[in-house]
């Protein structure tokens, strides 16, 4: 292998690792900002679990598509918008697995506890890739995400339904 061509296999990693960071944790805080808002909006599960896959689904695709449409080099958007658009659906079903699983006034709590310990992985993953501080990465991620998803809940809480 040339130098040249070891040289864009790291580069090509680095973007690997930034479109598994950009996926995953724009799926998972999206996500639980939508399903904690229609938590507190509605109370109804069937509302929530539809409003948070309706949100995996189209933010994943649309994800994939701006990876695609944005990427460095042509020979790799195909694989740039796959890998963002799967990162996303993974990080996505994490906060809607509680929802799936227990009654919305308990679903809540969880969602953002679990949602917060993948986030703090996810940060994690990123210091040790990039040599900085596990716990700052962690935390840094983990509560930039909570901040972002916790607004969801207060738009939520602003429409809340009697009765809900």
């Amino acid at each position: 292998m040339t130098k040249i061509s070891r040289l864009e296999e790291l580069k090509h990693r680095q973007l690997d690792l930034r479109d598994i960071i950009l996926g995953g944790q724009d799926g998972l805080v999206n996500v639980l900002g939508v399903t904690l808002g229609v938590a507190a909006a509605s109370g109804d599960t069937r509302i929530v679990l539809a409003g948070g896959l309706a949100a995996t689904f189209a933010e994943s695709f649309s994800m994939a598509a701006v990876a695609y449409t944005s990427s460095i080099t042509g020979s790799h958007a195909l694989t740039d918008a796959l890998i963002v658009g799967v990162s996303a659906i993974f990080g996505s079903i994490i906060p809607l697995i509680p929802f799936a699983l227990f009654p919305i006034s308990s679903a809540i709590g969880i969602a953002a506890v679990i949602s917060a310990f993948f986030l703090f992985l996810l940060g994690v993953y990123k210091a040790k890739i990039l040599g900085l501080s596990f716990w700052r990465g962690g935390l840094e991620i983990t509560v930039i995400g909570l901040a972002a998803a916790f607004i969801g809940y207060l738009v939520g809480l602003i429409f809340k339904t009697p009765g809900a």
